[in-house]
């Protein structure tokens, strides 16, 4: 068989939920992109559920949530339910919002995985940069001492006899009619998105701490004919006697039905066969839990049985080259819906990094903050997961406390309140004057979005659509009320200081070196009423020219509501905002510290 050699500066191994958003970040940069993938289909049925409200933002963020917001189900209250020690009855013993107010502007909504994978695929394809390759298997990856790609991965393609015809002789080598291609991939950067059975981690021996308990759950996805009363609901079921049922209300009326697997009964014996029979024993296992109610189906689009296993890999990253995300980096069980969740923030927190230093725009050394924010949060994770297993599990536990559970952890779990600690790309969050500039924003965790008005045509946006996933930083300046002089003066200093920066012909600059890469954008939020301030009036970094285009008239936006307060800064005072290209908040200062941004800047250059 004939290698065919191949070069690409990032290889993206599977194209499950990880993979797709990397693919998607990857297509907003000018570098050479391939993701292969060994399965023929994305998925059909099946796997994960819940869309947290953080998954949301980052979808809409690519403007991709319409389709979600059409055939997805809001999943706003859920209802614990358990047996009345009393009456020996089945009852809602509690009820509670699936999240807290005020957490973001989205809730949870419960779609199949399958549908989000392929919204992901939609908008790959509609950018036209990055191709999905199906049916080619990465059978070996390896190091090398090519100076540029030092990474090797042997890739084999499989299809049918009609891939045959359009192929060489020397590469019809299966017998069996099947068309086999072999191609040597070297790589300057490789992303293993391939699942809980990750190739890449095997192959490059990354360890991973493990752990595997007796316990065993079916989970079957059915059109339930029943008389349960909140079957449209997210629940928490819990016999003392038989276990637990968590059920998910999903579209076209499907319903997921999670079901602890306890005791020694031929229902349980059935149902960790995967046999033809397993869906009937689950639900029996599950009328069993539910009862007096009812429960039957005719279509079942789904089943299937697993294990509770964590796994935790000890490192993110082999040379700074490969990089470990999704299940391929943390596995755990789907108690609080986190897979397709935490994956996709994986690499939502990796690729515009990569593409940063792909691209030269900002040095490798960036790199290691994949491992040193990523790796905390599947700490915490497991943290969680183990919580809410051995809740759900206690024989004799009121159901009350799942519920306490997951109040507990709902802003890790809603996913907007995951803050990175301080590391070359978060300025360390002192206690001084500078964290009192905005003593409502965390540095290290995503900005919270608030009504703007927009400064040209008067309409209202969420701020969060002014920080689009194009892999632009932003520097978000609030100046206060500008019928003030004090502020417009402020204002004045500030950008000529910013200007004098960006046009330093010193190539040591780095500030200027940045901004000439068009990496950051300026985006103006006073607090004037809008009719006392003309647009073009203000410096022209906020309104930038274009011979083509003319004026930009997308960054000067008021608040006429309470912005300000949200954020916790002072009027008369004002500050200035930085959030990285994933809105992650990096810097906070005063509109006299432009030094400071050329300082951050400088520990990030190439």
């Amino acid at each position: 068989m004939a290698f065919k050699t191949s070069q690409v500066d990032l290889l993206i191994i599977g194209a499950g939920p990880a993979g797709l958003m990397a693919a998607c970040w990857a297509s907003r940069y000018g570098m050479l992109t391939r993701i292969i993938d060994a399965k023929e289909h994305r998925t059909e049925t099946g796997h994960a559920d819940g869309v947290h409200s953080r998954t949301l933002e980052i979808l809409d963020s690519f403007g991709i949530m319409d389709p979600i917001m059409r055939r997805g189900v809001h999943e706003v209250e859920m209802s614990y339910w358990g047996v009345n020690k009393e009456t020996s009855r089945l009852e809602c013993q509690q009820r509670a919002r699936s999240q807290p107010e005020g957490l973001s502007r989205f809730g949870q909504m419960l779609l199949n995985q399958g549908e989000v994978e392929q919204i992901l695929i939609d908008y790959i394809e509609s950018k036209g940069r990055v191709k999905i390759e199906r049916q080619r298997r990465a059978d070996k990856i390896y190091f090398t001492d090519h100076e540029s790609h030092p990474v090797t991965v042997e890739s084999t393609t499989q299809g049918t006899d009609r891939m045959t015809q359009v192929l060489s002789p020397e590469d019809r080598t299966d017998a069996t009619g099947n068309a086999q291609v072999t191609e040597l991939i070297q790589a300057r950067y490789v992303v293993g998105c391939d699942g809980a059975r990750s190739l890449v981690r095997e192959q490059l021996k990354v360890p991973m701490d493990a752990e595997s308990t007796d316990s065993m759950w079916g989970v079957i996805d059915i059109v339930p004919i029943t008389d349960f009363p909140d079957i449209r609901q997210s629940c928490a079921i819990h016999s003392d006697q038989y276990g637990s049922v968590m059920t998910a209300p999903r579209e076209d009326r499907l319903v997921p039905f999670y079901i602890q697997l306890k005791g020694e009964g031929d229902l349980d014996r059935k149902a960790m066969d995967k046999t033809e029979e397993s869906p009937h024993a689950l639900i029996q296992m599950a009328q069993r839990i539910m009862q007096p109610y009812s429960l039957t189906y005719k279509y079942c689009d789904w089943s299937s049985i697993y294990p509770i296993k964590q796994g935790l890999i000890k490192q993110y990253h082999v040379n700074n080259r490969v990089f470990l995300a999704g299940d391929a980096a943390h596995t755990h069980s789907p108690k609080a819906g986190q897979g397709m969740n935490v994956s996709i923030q994986d690499t939502y927190n990796l690729l515009w990094k990569l593409g940063s230093v792909i691209t030269g725009v900002l040095s490798p050394e960036i790199l290691e903050t994949y491992e040193l924010e990523r790796h905390p949060v599947a700490q915490e994770l497991m943290k969680m997961d183990s919580k809410l297993v051995q809740t759900y599990e206690q024989s004799n536990a009121p159901i009350s406390e799942v519920c306490k559970v997951r109040r507990q952890f709902s802003g890790f779990m809603s996913g907007v309140e995951v803050t990175y600690g301080p590391n070359v790309l978060i300025a360390s969050n002192e206690l001084g004057e500078r964290s009192q500039r905005a003593r409502n924003v965390t540095i290290g965790r995503r900005l919270g979005t608030v009504p703007v008005v927009n400064q040209a045509d008067a309409s209202t946006i969420e701020l969060a659509r002014a920080l689009p996933s194009t892999g632009a930083w932003r520097l978000l300046v609030f100046p206060g009320d500008l019928r003030r002089k004090e502020n417009v003066k402020k204002l004045d200093i500030f950008t000529e200081a910013f200007q004098s920066h960006a046009e330093c012909g010193n190539s040591s600059n780095v500030l200027a070196a940045v901004i000439q890469r068009m990496v950051i954008e300026l985006i103006l939020i006073h607090k004037s009423p809008r009719t006392s301030v003309r647009l073009l009036d203000l410096p022209e970094l906020f309104h930038p020219f274009d011979e083509n285009l003319g004026w930009d008239y997308g960054k000067v936006f008021i608040d006429e509501g309470s912005a300000y307060a949200e954020f916790g800064i002072d009027e008369q005072i004002g500050c200035a905002v930085l959030c990285r290209p994933d809105q992650h908040v990096a810097w906070v200062g005063g509109l006299d510290e432009v030094s400071g941004l050329d300082a951050y800047f400088s520990a990030l250059s190439t």
